[in-house]
């Protein structure tokens, strides 16, 4: 007879049970703790190899019941009860190979989102009418004739640039530039003509000093230096230079472009060459001053910083710095000796412009570092704000209409899929929209996103060309010669672009940022310009300064910016000389409200909700060519959506979503690039500006509708990042004992077979682990070490 206070413990586990030899045998010694951890996730992987829905591949509804978006036991249950519906109706059979047919994880974008603020902002009703444009040229007579300009130069302006009319700034700013040698500030909006306002008076001097002196040459020294913060844009500078420069009497002027990306030897060839004006980039500049003896830059008589607040936010102070004392220097040691050209009525001192939209204070740094006596110049703006210093505010073009779209974290992806959708159904030929993002990796996500699509049809209509031609064996040898032929005559495009066949099928897709290589960032760039049809530019903030593409009807800030000042930048690239234009803002609900009257000031920016944005995308617009021949049955999900659903364009933004979700499990690439986006876009969104901080708080984010926002379905604790470039790395065995044993702790849904040998070589392990402890503790005297 047991004694009352005797507990035994028997084992009672069937012996055809993997883990019935080993579970408590193997395990012996060390603490209750580690014992106790251990045998819990025996009996975690035990609970979850008894599960019939687990099989190793695709993920199917009972095998990831935490990937709920909202994961209450309500939605599981109705998962669980749809599978066993499914079950009894044939709609998904199992073999000893695993399910055949498997029902698509389902996930509400529609519910437990944050509610918006009830009370709408102001909207000012001139906003929404036809506004007189500020940046347009001139209609009260104004000419280029009348403005100082030498004549041939005049009507080249007009008769081969095409340019009717100075604009308010030109019409302010030449004639005093020319007749004056003194450093200038110019302000104005963005879309105003500043490329011009620097670039006339600086010719025509030049062309008026050949006049009336020797015969200039390229030879005759480097005349002007014009900085410029981006590539992009000093790219575009010196195409609007040469067109300047196309006049026959003006051949003789040569320009030179030096940008950080291209190859050093070939600038060093044109350099050698001789030029008379060069355009550059703050770094490269540099690095030829130091490194290039033939670049000489002891006769600049001009230097232009355009975009200086840029020039500062990219951390080029100190590059500058050794960019003036080189030209210092320079200037020095040349004006004691003599020179052929001092007598050609140029200025006598080097003469500086800085250019830039905005007053801050990092532009007011740059001007009390270069400018000296400066004249201030900004264009003729009527518009008051509230009785404030125009000079110490920024405006946008009148005639834009802004606007703000209160967005949920998990209805972003669609909204912007509804906001493409509906851009292109209302204006289809020759319309082009930039859509802005915080990050890199986000610009890449999206890209990919989007195009996904595109890419599996492509290679599904490649497989189709193969079987027919397969099956066609009567076939002209001429006729199966010709395209490849003529595919060997074309020139493949470098430039990333691609088909967006879920916004449009006759819309091009481009990426634009810094990680690209310079090559492929100059090839879309110009393809991007020079698309006659419809095209998006998904981009970072790369080009938000000084790039005029043509035909940009809208702006989409998907990403807020990093400060008030990059907001005006980015919406300039619309509505410019005059034209048109519309922008639109993606705010969260919650303090994300108040950035258009607290940081922008603005109380006229119409606002919307993201359910009045879907209904237009996918309500009202029509389906795109991918999404109309798909045959979707929705009888079955009706388990599965809201309880306020059942309109169409619910439907049809859930399974947008679900098919990114789809491309991001079915593709590692895909998911690595998912994840990296996501961590990237909360990094870029603790980089706002301390005055924004209160309306832009990472702590008030839900990181996991952020993540939802990506595609993603795991929690964002669990979402570990690789690096660019680089696959799932921490997905690969490694020769570590404690990595080999973490992952397979961790390791789920594997073959019966190999789930029996990994249990006992993670037992093997566990016991090591096990004795390594206790023979830690040995000379501790426990009740729980005893024998």
């Amino acid at each position: 007879m047991a004694e009352p206070d005797l507990l035994v413990n028997f084992d009672l586990a069937l012996t055809s049970n993997a883990f019935a030899a080993s579970s408590i045998n193997g395990i012996r010694g060390g603490r209750w703790k580690d014992r106790f951890r251990a045998k819990k996730r025996l009996q975690n992987k035990r609970g979850r190899s008894d599960m019939p829905g687990l099989q190793r591949g695709p993920r199917t509804l009972e095998s990831q019941p935490r990937n709920l978006a909202e994961g209450d036991a309500s939605t599981l249950q109705s998962r669980r009860g749809a599978v066993g519906r499914a079950q009894k109706n044939g709609k998904e059979s199992h073999s000893a190979s695993g399910p055949i047919h498997e029902l698509p994880v389902i996930s509400s974008i529609f519910s437990s989102n944050p509610i918006p603020s009830a009370k709408p902002e102001h909207v000012d009703s001139k906003n929404l009418e036809s506004s007189t444009p500020t940046n347009a040229p001139l209609k009260d007579g104004s000419a280029f004739s009348t403005m100082g300009l030498a004549p041939a130069l005049a009507s080249h302006l007009v008769n081969s640039m095409k340019l009717k009319a100075p604009t308010s700034i030109q019409q302010i700013a030449v004639s005093q530039l020319i007749s004056s040698d003194s450093d200038a500030f110019i302000q104005a909006e963005t879309g105003s003509g500043k490329t011009l306002t620097y670039l006339l008076p600086i010719v025509h001097r030049i062309y008026t000093a050949a006049l009336n002196g020797d015969k200039l040459h390229r030879d005759s020294g480097c005349f002007a230096i014009i900085l410029a913060p981006t590539r992009e844009l000093g790219r575009q500078i010196h195409t609007v230079l040469m067109q300047l420069l196309s006049h026959p009497s003006l051949h003789w002027l040569v320009p030179i472009l030096i940008l950080g990306g291209e190859k050093k030897k070939s600038e060093k060839a044109r350099i050698r060459k001789g030029g008379n004006i060069l355009v550059a980039t703050p770094g490269r500049l540099a690095d030829h001053l130091i490194n290039t003896t033939s670049l000489d830059v002891s006769f600049v008589k001009w230097l232009v910083l355009d975009e200086g607040d840029r020039l500062m936010d990219l951390g080029f102070e100190e590059t500058l710095h050794q960019i003036l004392s080189a030209l210092d220097e320079r200037a020095q040691a040349k004006s004691d000796k003599p020179s052929s050209t001092s007598k050609l009525g140029l200025p006598e001192r080097r003469v500086t412009f800085l250019c830039s939209a905005t007053m801050k204070a990092s532009v007011q740094k740059l001007g009390d570092m270069s400018l000296k006596d400066a004249l201030y110049l900004k264009s003729n703006q009527t518009s008051e704000a509230n009785g404030e210093d125009l000079s110490k505010i920024f405006q946008a073009p009148a005639q834009l209409k802004q606007a703000y779209i209160i967005a949920p974290a998990k209805l972003r992806l669609v909204s912007l899929a509804s906001v493409l959708r509906r851009a292109f159904v209302r204006k289809k030929e020759h319309m082009k929209v930039i859509v802005f993002f915080s990050c890199a990796d986000s610009v890449d996500f999206h890209y990919k996103a989007f195009s996904s699509n595109a890419n599996i049809q492509i290679e599904e209509e490649k497989k189709e060309a193969v079987v027919s031609a397969e099956s066609d064996g009567d076939t002209d040898e001429s006729e199966q010669e010709l395209p490849l032929e003529k595919k060997k005559n074309e020139r493949p495009s470098i430039a990333a672009r691609s088909r967006a066949p879920l916004i449009n099928e006759n819309v091009e897709l481009f990426k634009l940022h810094g990680s690209l290589t310079q090559h492929i960032r100059t090839a879309t760039l110009n393809e991007f310009f020079h698309q006659k049809e419809g095209a998006v530019l998904f981009c970072t903030d790369v080009a938000s300064r000084g790039l005029d593409l043509p035909n940009v009807d809208l702006v989409v800030q998907y990403d807020p910016p990093y400060s008030k000042e990059d907001y005006i930048h980015r919406i300039g690239r619309t509505a410019r000389a005059g034209r048109d234009g519309r922008a639109l803002l993606f705010l969260q609900p919650g303090c994300e409200e108040g950035y258009p009257s607290r940081v922008l000031k603005e109380h006229n920016l119409s606002r919307r909700l993201a359910d009045e944005v879907l209904k237009k995308g996918f309500g009202n617009a029509p389906l795109p060519a991918v999404s109309r021949s798909k045959s979707i049955d929705l009888t079955w999900k009706k388990d599965f959506m809201p309880k306020t659903s059942g309109e169409r364009w619910e439907q049809e933004a859930i399974e947008f979503h679900l098919d990114i979700e789809r491309h991001v499990l079915a593709s590692t690439e895909f998911s690595d690039l998912a994840k990296r986006a996501f961590q990237s876009h909360i990094r870029a969104y603790a980089t706002h500006v301390a005055e924004e901080r209160e309306v832009f708080d990472i702590k008030q984010l839900h990181l996991g509708h952020i993540a939802k926002s990506f595609g993603l379905r795991d929690r964002p604790g669990d979402i570990k990042v690789p690096a660019r470039g680089k696959t799932d790395s921490w997905s690969k065995p490694t020769t570590s004992s404690k990595g080999v044993n973490k992952r397979k702790l961790d390791r789920v849904g594997a073959d019966d077979e190999e789930q029996g040998q990994g249990d006992e070589e993670e037992l093997r392990k566990a016991a090591q682990m096990m004795r390594k402890k206790m023979r830690e503790h040995m000379d501790v005297v426990s009740e729980f070490n005893i024998g």
